[in-house]
C-alpha cells in the first residue's frame, strides 16, 4: 500500500528523537512492504510563513497536505498528534477518495483531560484509533464510525540494538530519564529525590524527572542505555491498565533491567520473570540494592525481558495489527496484547 503518515516527527530536528514512535512505525510499515511518506505538520506550518509561526502557517500547511494527498493517493492515512490538521481536511481527503482508510494513534496518558479531548475530537472522523492504554477506559471513545483498540509501545530491532545485560563494563547502576511535567504535580520527582538521597554509593543517572535538566537525546541516549544495568519505567500516571510511555520499550528492548510500578499490571502480558515490580519507594530501593548484589539474577531477568518485548511488541507486529484493524481484516497472528475492539 501507499501510506501517508501525518504528525510530528521525521522533520528538520528529528535526529534528536529518531527513536520515537513515528520513526518506529514508519520502519515497521516499510519492512512489511509498504511505501510510506511522512508529512510533519508542525514543520510545514512553521516554514510556510516568514514569521516561522505554526499558527500563521496552518492554512497553508493544510493546503500543502491536500496537494501531497492528491499526488501520492495513499490507501491509508496514519495520524499522529497533528492538532494542526482539522477534521475538515480529513473530510476533503475522503471526498477525493472515499475508499481511503484513516487511522489515529495516541501515545499519551488518559489521565490528561486535554489528551482525552484530543482523542474525542477524532472520534467519528477516523476509522480506527489506537491508544497505549488498554481495558474499559477505551470504551468512552467508542463510536459507530470509529473502532478503538490498544496498541503497545513498539520495539524496533533497527533501533533497540543495545544489550546492556551483556556489557561487563556497564557503569550506571540505575537510570531514570523523564521530561519535565509542566503545570502539574510531578510525583516522579519525589521518588527521584528519594533515590538520590539514599544512593549510598550507587551510581545513579537521573535526568529531568523534576529534579534537573540533564536529559539525553540522539545516539547518546542509546549509548547510555547500553551502559545501564537497571532503570526506572515510571510514567505520568500509574492508574491505567497497561499504560506506559515509550521509555519501557526503549529500556527493556535495550537489555536494561526494568523496574515498573504495579499499577499498570504488565505482568498480565509479560509475566513475572521479565521485569521487577514495586509499590513503594522503600521497596524499590531495597530491590535495586538486591539486584546490584545478585548480578546473575539481574542479567537473567533483563535478558528475558529484552527477548520478550522484542518478540511481543515488535513494531512490525504492531504495524500489522493497525492495518488489520483499520481494514477490517482477520487477525493474522496471536497477538500477545489485548485486542478488544470498542
Amino acid at each position: 500500500m501507499r501510506i501517508l503518515y501525518v504528525g510530528y516527527g521525521l522533520g528538520f530536528d528529528w535526529p534528536i528523537k529518531y527513536y520515537f514512535t513515528p520513526q518506529k512505525l514508519v520502519n515497521g510499515l516499510t519492512r512489511l512492504g509498504h511505501s510510506v511518506v511522512a508529512f510533519n505538520d508542525r514543520d510545514v506550518a512553521r516554514y510556510s510563513n516568514i514569521f516561522r509561526s505554526q499558527k500563521f502557517g496552518v492554512k497553508k500547511m493544510n493546503e500543502k497536505l491536500l496537494e501531497m494527498y492528491k499526488t501520492y493517493r495513499p490507501h491509508m492515512v496514519m495520524l499522529g498528534h497533528c492538532k494542526n490538521v482539522p477534521n475538515e481536511t480529513l473530510a476533503e481527503m475522503r471526498a477525493i477518495n472515499p475508499d481511503v482508510r484513516i487511522t489515529y494513534r495516541n501515545v499519551d496518558p488518559l489521565h490528561s483531560a486535554q489528551n482525552s479531548r484530543d482523542i474525542m475530537q477524532r472520534v467519528g472522523h477516523v476509522d480506527t484509533i489506537f491508544i497505549t492504554t488498554a481495558g474499559d477506559a477505551l470504551s468512552r471513545f467508542a463510536h459507530p464510525k470509529t473502532k478503538v483498540s490498544f496498541m503497545p509501545n513498539p520495539v524496533d530491532p533497527a533501533l533497540e540494538t543495545e544489550r546492556a545485560y551483556q556489557n561487563p563494563q556497564a557503569d550506571v547502576d540505575f537510570l531514570f530519564l523523564g521530561s519535565v511535567l509542566r503545570d502539574q504535580h510531578d510525583h516522579r520527582a519525589i521518588l527521584a529525590k528519594y533515590l538520590v538521597d539514599h544512593s549510598d554509593g550507587m551510581k545513579l543517572h537521573i535526568g529531568g524527572a523534576g529534579i534537573n535538566s540533564d536529559l539525553v537525546f540522539g545516539a547518546d541516549f542509546y549509548d547510555l542505555l547500553g551502559r545501564s544495568k537497571m532503570g526506572l519505567c515510571m510514567n505520568k500516571t500509574e492508574d491505567y491498565y497497561l499504560y506506559a510511555s515509550g521509555r519501557m520499550s526503549q529500556y527493556m528492548g535495550s537489555g536494561v533491567l526494568a523496574f515498573i510500578p504495579e499499577g499498570p499490571q504488565f505482568e498480565d502480558v509479560l509475566g513475572n520473570d521479565s521485569f521487577i515490580s514495586f509499590k513503594e519507594k522503600e521497596e524499590l530501593l531495597d530491590k535495586i540494592r538486591y539486584y546490584l548484589a545478585h548480578d546473575d539474577e539481574r542479567v537473567k531477568i533483563a535478558r528475558t525481558g529484552c527477548e520478550r518485548v522484542h518478540d511481543y511488541f515488535h513494531v512490525d507486529k504492531v504495524a500489522q495489527y493497525i492495518i488489520e484493524r483499520t481494514f477490517d481484516l482477520p487477525l493474522s497472528m496471536d497477538y500477545k496484547w489485548p485486542t478488544t475492539l470498542y
